[in-house]
């Protein structure tokens, strides 16, 4: 069947406008000109800080940026307003003339420029008008826009969905330039196209970016009817570049759509000229502790506010600034203080003095591995709540109760925080509840909801988020026996907590690391690491962010590492009985099971009866520990001598 135009429905995104002479910067030049002008690191090969900051969405930086007291809109103008239609925008804006449904998430105005005075655009925060050809829900240029992480996450208002179905309901879709990442659309790209034809998407090719996309519209993938098209070989006498714009235009030509001139097709394939990005207007020495504890660089954020201390302009936002970070990144002191809290009437604005400092409160000890009085002090919670204390709720049922109830805690936590439009709530909620399914074994789930839940929205709040969405991805490698990946992910996270100085997190990668060389096998370097271990634990700096100092979690974890390395590749019984003895004892049930599980792979071994297993098994299944739950029964199934197969776990 012959394609018309009102048969298409087009979404534009920034991708369409990086080709001259649009030539657009796209957002990781815009970022890499805020960290330069604000003398952040910007160079990605030469320094982790820049390579966290590279994963984090747009609008993260455009909020830091208004919290610091930048007019962005008036700054996006600058930028976005340079640049011609290129061959791409033309097309486009003749598609629409011709009947064509045109939805863009740019604010550039090059395709109403390219269509001229018959193609009005109808912008956000105005519904969507009826006739409308060019709907544009993140607004445009000279009006309100959506720029940052909150107003993202309050959703696609009601009005503009319903347009977006009906728009899409029987239609070829084209996605052009686009990435799917913006998290108002992409919770609801694969129902609202399951009404829609054939899905047709022109971008970059990349391998990754190419498998997000299929799970972005698994629906569409699982009916054969999602294309992610290759590059199209340049016009005759062009060098060989990808641009997804060439391939779209050469795609309408082809199904016969619309034509371009060949001088604005060739010129697609022009090197854009570097030009200056201006920098936002007015002082940028509030945007710059902003940006920084965005960023996870707590110690300098302090002193660049108490640097602003000193300027009558700013004083008020330091304090404040300096307040925020004492109550976030505080220690047991600060638990100390709030308890406090409980004395406060709740009533009137106390109310929510109170609420705010009893759960500043719980946050502390949630850091500190008090897990018992984090269950205490949540044990009434409804879905009015708030998604802070279901969040550290869900942190201490996984460590201390039942993975099953921290899964579903996590998910209340989630849907709340969606809710509330706070994106580093969102990103934790996310982080809980994966890490629970992953413990739980629930692995399939575990692996959905990192990929729709904790990546989309870590890289909407901070850099330590994005860090631990990759040290979840390694542990899901290490339980699929892939050394190489895990290795790979566990890096990766390790470069972005060390870029924060949040020893936590460096922790927690170089315990989870104990695994993988285990898969390695006893040449591995495990004692090596385990020699580092020490020494970090034994480091020390007034600006490093160490919440859970002496925290016996990690210190457990440590131990069964060691007793399954000293059991299956050093063979000295004696030292991993010890270890395991030790570690059953934990107050933690889930290490519990595993030093109890650890005895009954050594009683099996030496032909005793492994009793120990019956004390894995009902722990192991109180908890909801479903692998541990499996080795236990295997050993009771078959109690006879043999060596018990090497136990992962992180």
């Amino acid at each position: 069947m012959t394609l018309k135009a009102q048969d298409l429905f087009l979404f534009v995104g920034a991708g369409a406008s990086r080709s001259v002479p649009a030539a657009l910067p796209m957002f990781d030049e815009l970022r890499r000109r805020i960290l330069v002008g604000l003398n952040l690191p910007a160079d990605e090969s030469e320094d982790p800080r820049a390579r966290a900051s590279a994963k984090l969405a747009p609008e993260v930086f455009m909020l830091a940026l208004s919290q610091g007291g930048v007019n962005v809109p008036s700054w996006l103008g600058d930028v976005l307003g340079a640049g011609e239609p290129n061959a791409a925008h033309h097309a486009v804006a003749r598609l629409a003339a011709a009947g064509a449904a045109v939805w863009t998430v740019n604010f550039d105005q090059l395709i109403e420029r390219a269509g001229g005075p018959g193609l009005v655009p109808c912008a956000w925060p105005a519904g969507p008008a009826e006739g409308a050809k060019l709907l544009k829900p993140h607004g445009t240029l000279g009006g309100e826009l959506i720029v940052n992480a909150e107003a993202v996450l309050r959703g696609l208002p009601p009005a503009w969905e319903e347009r977006l179905r009906a728009d899409v309901r029987g239609r070829t879709v084209v996605f052009l330039g686009y990435r799917g990442l913006d998290l108002d659309f992409q919770p609801i790209w694969d129902d609202v196209l399951a009404a829609a034809g054939d899905v047709l998407w022109f971008d970059l090719p990349d391998p990754e970016e190419d498998r997000r996309k299929r799970l972005l519209l698994a629906g569409k993938e699982a009916s054969g009817r999602l294309r992610l098209l290759p590059p199209v070989p340049p016009p005759e006498g062009v060098a060989p570049a990808a641009n997804p714009s060439w391939d779209f235009v050469h795609w309408c030509r082809t199904e016969g759509l619309v034509d371009v001139e060949q001088d604005l097709v060739l010129r697609l394939f022009e090197e854009p000229k570097s030009a200056f990005v201006p920098l936002p207007g007015g002082s940028l020495a509030q945007a710059r502790p902003v940006l920084q504890g965005l960023l996870g660089e707590i110690g300098a954020a302090r002193r660049s506010y108490r640097a602003l201390l000193r300027r009558p302009a700013h004083f008020v936002a330091a304090v404040r600034g300096l307040l925020a970070l004492r109550l976030h990144h505080g220690g047991r002191g600060v638990a100390r203080v709030l308890t406090g809290a409980w004395l406060l009437p709740p009533v009137g604005r106390l109310r929510a003095v109170r609420r705010r400092a009893l759960f500043t409160r719980l946050t502390v000890l949630s850091k500190a591995g008090k897990y018992r009085a984090v269950l205490r002090g949540t044990g009434r919670l409804t879905a009015t709540s708030g998604s802070t204390p279901w969040i550290l709720r869900s942190a201490a049922l996984r460590s201390s109760a039942s993975l099953d109830e921290a899964v579903d805690a996590g998910a209340t936590a989630w849907t709340l925080a969606r809710a509330e439009g706070h994106p580093v709530r969102v990103a934790h909620a996310a982080f809980q509840r994966t890490l629970a399914l992953m413990w739980a074994d629930r692995l399939d789930e575990a692996r959905t909801c990192l990929e729709q839940h904790l990546e989309p929205y870590a890289a909407l709040a901070a850099n330590r988020w994005v860090a631990w969405a990759d040290f979840v991805r390694g542990g899901l490698a290490v339980r699929e026996g892939d050394a190489e990946a895990a290795t790979a992910h566990f890096r990766r996270s390790e470069d972005r907590f060390r870029g924060e100085a949040l020893d936590d997190g460096v922790s927690s990668v170089l315990v989870a690391r104990l695994a993988v060389l285990r898969l390695r096998g006893p040449d591995s370097g495990f004692q090596e690491a385990l020699e580092d271990i020490e020494r970090f634990r034994r480091t020390s700096g007034r600006q490093r962010l160490r919440y859970a100092r002496r925290h016996r979690f990690m210190r457990h974890a440590v131990l069964l590492e060691r007793a399954e390395f000293a059991r299956v590749h050093t063979r000295d019984i004696d030292e991993a009985r010890r270890l395991y003895e030790e570690v059953a004892a934990s107050p933690y049930p889930l290490h519990a099971a595993h030093g109890h599980l650890g005895l009954a792979m050594l009683e099996a071994e030496h032909r005793h009866p492994p009793e120990h297993a019956r004390v894995a098994l009902a722990v192991a299944d109180r908890i909801g520990a479903r692998r541990h739950v499996r080795h236990a029964r295997a050993l009771l199934a078959a109690p006879g001598p043999g060596r018990a197969p090497e136990f992962f776990f992180c």
